[in-house]
């Protein structure tokens, strides 16, 4: 058993031909996923159609679900600061979490917080954080901009009332991004049930919410401030959650001020301190584009027209260097004026503007004074020494001149050698100034300038002297293309690489010129070679030619050391600055003269006409025969074989292979040495057959076809919609994109993202005078029609949670209502009414409960699906809920419909057959002739139709009716009679109150609300109450039958007269005469009869009383007992944890 066995085992191969056949097997099957479908097809086959089917129908929903309608991109190029509203109950953090995020993004601490502060939180994102406190005309207008909402909420009071206003505020006004953070989260000393709390307003909230983003928890404070790290992730998410503005903000432009000036000119003030004022507004523009010749609403204070707009420079732009991970702190800039951050500080009546120093300006100069004075004490020889010994280079390669060698210069030269220098340090100054150079620090930068300073030492010799420059433009070209070559020749060699180095990065003067430039600077050049032969130019001896800008075909080759590194970019920038300082600033260049009546002067321009002769891209015919040769060019007849020739082509390149014989003539023709070198692609497109290339040209034009039109699978119509979008977006991007801002803003306005300047007139005094930087100040934008007044139709419902002592309330119709409509909040009086099936519109006198209605009122004009918030006053802060409706608009006209119902009474007068008079209906014969041909009917169902009136009684009418009515009838008249719409509407100016009162803003009160101010009761009209009917019991006239017909009737049916026999009461009644023990005995008994009921009776009152006092009794026992059960039930419950009950 132990012995080995003596067959071969079998040796796997590891390496020839047939393992790595295997291999390759191998690893294409594992590769391939459709290869196991191949091999055994049945086991992919459908095994159950109803699974089939249920996962296509999964797929396509997933599928389905990622699908939205696309929106044209309209964000600008530098978006503005996204609006973040703070917003919760009194007492729950939001000042210090504003605090806490200005200096996580800034760096800086504030102390006190009024109005906006505009951060920059990241390198193309801002922000501006806005506090809201429980004012419900704060809230509402802070939701109408607002970007994202941090609904600030205590967690050991849990959901306030305020945080459920603003939600459905919200709701209405356009759901913003909203947040949610938990504060106070310290004061549970036991952390189950804080766990538990946590889970209960989580699930509240995504219950409220539909959209619900992170809920963040602050636990705790440290030094006043909340913990820096839990801060930082609040930051970090609020700089990156992204923002969709809805439709409503896209078409109506705004501003959020964050600045106000008063310029009203003082001596107007102090003539009348009441006078209306000037006013500048400032702030982003936001939205959409605004317009000059617009009308603007501020919310709060009323329509205005604007007198003018400008764009300013941005007082909190974003970093121009993007190339960063992070920004440094000079770049983490604040601006919140009305904070006193950023240089202003706004007063009650006056405005400070803080004019900050560098506290180490004076020890600059101190430093620089000092050295200066050093340098004059270590100075050994004069300065006309110094300049008498410096050499003088005339050219560039020239070996310098001294004074001493016998050069001699006038006074002009020396003072154009005192501007050289000076403008070789504006020069250098204004380079480091301006950054050419793309450093991505400033370490770098100031490397890179001591590197230009030391490059520029070794081109000139010394410092003192003046560097080559060249002219910027190629029209100044003083001298022949033989005087630049011998220049050229004579510049070192090391400046001739560096040239050539950097030549791809100096070429943005000649970047964007177009071809004919060129030709026009060699026509240049030549004009001015005459010229210039006979005079010698100083300006070519002593600063050269100007340099000719180099083709850099060669430069990323030579930028490459061996093939495998590149050089560093800081040692590229530093040979660019050579360059960049070449150009001569001082040569300006001189206009060419010429003269138009030398013919060799007209033939220059000759071509430039119809007449003359185009190149052959340009040139009309060319092109046609072009046309027609591919129309009538060399084809063959695939089913034939048969090959046809066309016309020989001239100057055309055969690059798609249609023709060889056309080839060999093209190249015939070409000379030997034109020939150019042939590619592998020309090679195998040679050696192909005509059938071949005519194969391969239809299979390419299948192809194209196939794309544009069969190609369903991969575009469909969804895939269409988002091309357009997106190619309308990009349209929108780059049609104004390199115009000035000047220009532009005259073409499509003031885009979003703009710093604007508005100049308002007439704005009044109340208005800068009660002015609080805490209160939001919206400059919106009203379309066209919007400024005007109609009657809107709204569909409206009355809030569930409105309600007062937990009784629900209902509207009324004609009650004052304050209504937030587009930008406005207005108080107006809106009707109530129901549409029926017929298209009626029913009047309404209080709101339907849980339903919905329809409202018309009296408004300014808004686009319909704008929502509609209701509230009955802004001036009360109560623990019930404000908001009183809800809804949206339908419609807006100019005249309403609304209609009740009035019922008329009539009586019958005179009665005919199927006539007749009715009174007591109408009390004039013009009421009956408004009246005539309507329906009526009686009680008892008789319909009839109004005819004419009668000449007296006045109000009497005839009628017919469709059958003979009776006296006793009542005749019914149902008419519908309009109701009208009261023309009223006022604005809610509430920022023109005084600073107290701006939340306490009254309009018109109900009339309910007066009453029971002062006590009254409602008046009671005697025609409202219900009175007894009194109704007489009607008599009906016997039947009488005649007595012909009772004689022709059956015996059976024949009426019997029965005579009825007169009582005698005197004979019915027997006389009782009693004896006298009888009469004894019946004494003695209804003596006893009478005892009896007594003392029954008495019995019943007794137990009466005992039975109320023993429920008395009883109802004391149950009182007590459940007093004692609520008392236990307490203590068990304050020894039990808190536990959230379930929704």
């Amino acid at each position: 058993m132990d012995e080995p066995d003596p067959r071969k085992p079998h040796r796997k191969a590891h390496s020839g031909r047939k393992a790595e056949k295997k291999e390759a097997k191998k690893k294409k099957f594992l590769n391939d996923p459709d290869a196991a479908k191949k091999r055994n097809p049945k086991a992919f086959a459908i095994q159950s159609a109803t699974k089939a089917e249920r996962r296509f129908r999964r797929t396509m929903d997933i599928k389905s679900k990622s699908f939205h309608v696309p929106k044209v991109d309209r964000t600008p190029a530098r978006p503005p600061p996204a609006i973040v509203v703070i917003t919760g109950p009194p007492k729950v953090g939001k000042t210090t979490l504003l605090k806490c995020l200005a200096k996580n993004f800034s760096g800086q601490k504030l102390t006190s917080i009024k109005g906006p502060v505009t951060l920059i939180s990241g390198k193309k994102k801002r922000i501006t954080f806005i506090e809201c406190s429980n004012d419900i005309n704060m809230m509402i207008d802070l939701v109408k901009i607002a970007d994202l909402a941090l609904l600030l909420i205590d967690a050991k009071s849990g959901l306030e009332m305020e945080t459920f206003e603003f939600l459905n505020i919200c709701q209405i006004h356009g759901m913003p991004r909203l947040m949610s953070v938990l504060t106070h989260l310290d004061l549970f000393k036991n952390v189950k049930a804080q766990r538990s709390q946590k889970v209960f307003l989580k699930k509240r909230i995504a219950t409220e919410i539909p959209r619900c983003e992170k809920m963040f928890y602050l636990s705790g404070m440290l030094h006043g401030e909340y913990l820096k790290n839990e801060v930082h992730n609040l930051g970090r998410f609020v700089s990156v959650i992204k923002y969709e503005p809805s439709s409503w903000k896209k078409t109506h432009p705004y501003v959020f001020v964050d600045r106000i000036e008063d310029i009203t000119d003082p001596e107007t003030m102090a003539k009348d301190p009441n006078c209306n004022r000037q006013v500048c507004l400032y702030g982003y523009a936001r939205g959409g584009a605004l317009k000059r010749n617009s009308h603007y609403h501020i919310p709060g204070g009323g329509d205005y027209l604007i007198r003018n707009i400008h764009f300013l420079p941005d007082p909190c732009p974003l970093p121009d260097k993007l190339k960063k991970r992070s920004l440094n702190e000079k770049e983490r800039l604040i601006y919140a004026p009305m904070s006193g951050v950023g240089g202003i500080v706004y007063d009650k009546d006056a405005v400070y503007i803080e004019m900050k120093e560098d506290p180490n300006k004076d020890k600059e100069e101190e430093a620089e004074t000092d050295k200066l004075l050093r340098s004059m004490a270590a100075v050994q020889h004069p300065i006309d020494e110094k300049i008498k010994a410096a050499p003088l280079q005339l050219y560039p390669g020239a070996e310098p001149v001294a004074d001493q060698d016998g050069l001699s210069s006038d006074d002009d030269e020396d003072e154009n050698e005192n501007d050289s220098d000076e403008e070789d340090e504006s020069d250098d100054d204004f380079f480091n100034g301006n950054g050419f150079t793309n450093s991505e620090s400033e370490d770098e930068s100031s490397d890179d300038e001591n590197d230009h300073d030391d490059f520029d030492e070794e081109l000139n010799g010394k410092g003192n002297k003046r560097k080559v420059r060249f002219a910027d433009n190629e029209n100044y070209n003083s001298s022949s293309d033989e005087d630049i070559s011998d220049c050229d020749k004579k510049l070192p060699k090391k400046k001739k690489k560096i040239e050539a180095d950097s030549d791809q990065e100096t070429d943005f003067v000649e970047m964007g010129e177009a071809k004919w430039k060129d030709n026009l600077v060699k026509r240049a050049a030549d004009d001015f070679y005459e010229r210039q032969k006979k005079s010698v130019s100083l300006q070519r001896l002593v600063y050269g030619q100007s340099q000719k800008i180099q083709e850099s075909d060669d430069s990323d080759s030579e930028n490459e050391i061996g093939g495998l590194f590149r050089i560093a970019k800081h040692e590229k920038e530093k040979k660019n600055s050579m360059s960049d300082n070449a150009f001569d600033c001082s040569i300006f260049e001189i206009a060419v003269q010429r003269d138009w009546t030398n013919e060799d002067e007209l033939l220059m321009i000759k071509d430039c006409f119809v007449t003359g002769k185009w190149a052959d891209d340009e040139d009309a015919e060319h092109l046609l025969n072009e046309d027609d040769d591919e129309l009538y060019g060399d084809f063959e007849d695939l089913e034939t074989g048969t090959v046809h020739k066309g016309k020989e082509k001239i100057n055309k390149e055969d690059s798609e292979g249609e023709s060889d014989a056309d080839e060999e003539n093209s190249e015939e023709k070409k000379p030997e040495d034109e020939k150019e070198p042939e590619t592998e692609k020309a090679k195998e497109q040679k050696e192909m057959t005509l059938k071949e290339k005519r194969i391969e040209k239809k299979k390419k034009l299948k192809e194209l076809f196939n794309q544009q039109f069969d190609d369903s699978k991969e575009r469909a119509y969804h895939d269409d919609l988002k091309m357009e979008a997106d190619a309308q977006g990009e349209l929108n991007k780059t049609e104004f994109e390199d115009l000035d801002d000047d220009v532009r803003v005259q073409f499509e306005g003031y885009r979003p993202g703009l710093y604007l300047r508005i100049e308002i007139d007439s704005m009044p005094c109340e208005f800068v005078k009660n002015f609080e930087p805490c209160y939001p100040l919206i400059v919106g934008a009203l379309l066209k029609g919007e400024e005007q007044m109609g009657y809107l139709q709204a569909r409206i419902k009355c809030h569930r949670f409105y309600r007062r002592q937990n009784k629900q309330l209902v509207l009324k119709s004609g009650d004052p209502l304050i209504l937030s409509i587009g930008w406005r909040r207005i108080q107006t009086a809106p009707i109530y009414y129901k549409v029926e099936d017929n298209l009626r519109c029913s009047f309404l006198k209080y709101t339907i409960q849980h339903r919905f209605c329809m409202a018309s009122f009296w408004g300014p004009i808004t686009q319909q699906k704008s929502g509609i918030l209701g509230v009955q006053t802004v001036s009360e802060i109560s623990l019930d809920f404000r908001i009183a409706a809800v809804g949206s608009i339908t419609e807006v006209n100019h005249a309403t419909n609304i209609v009740k119902k009035l019922k008329l009474k009539g009586y019958p007068r005179e009665i005919f057959t199927k006539t007749a008079f009715i009174k007591d209906m109408f009390t004039s014969p013009l009421e009956v002739a408004k009246y005539e041909g309507a329906a009526i009917r009686t009680v008892s169902g008789i319909r009839g139709q109004i005819k004419k009136a009668l000449r007296v009684p006045p109000g009497d009418f005839r009628a017919t009716f469709e059958d003979k009515i009776l006296l006793s009838d009542i005749i019914f008249l149902r008419t519908w009679v309009k109701v009208p719409v009261p023309q009223f509407c006022i604005p809610v100016t509430s920022l023109l109150l005084p600073s107290g009162e701006k939340m306490k803003w009254k309009g018109c009160r109900t009339l309910g609300c007066i009453r029971y101010e002062q006590g009254l009761k409602a008046p009671v009209s005697q025609d409202s109450n219900y009175t007894p009917i009194e109704r007489k019991s009607r008599q009906f006239a016997p039947l009488i039958v005649p007595k012909n017909l009772q004689k022709a009737l059956p015996f059976k049916d024949k009426i019997i007269h029965k005579v009825k026999k007169q009582r005698d009461p005197e004979n019915e009644r027997v006389a009782v005469i009693k004896e006298p023990h009888e009469r004894e005995i019946s004494k003695v008994l209804n003596m006893l009869k009478t005892v009896h009921q007594a003392k029954v009776k008495t019995e019943k009152k007794s137990m009466w009383l005992r039975a109320r006092a023993h429920r008395k009794e009883k109802r004391k026992i149950e009182d007590l007992r459940l007093k004692k059960l609520q008392e236990k039930k307490k203590r068990i419950m304050s020894k039990r944890p808190n536990k959230a009950p379930d929704m």
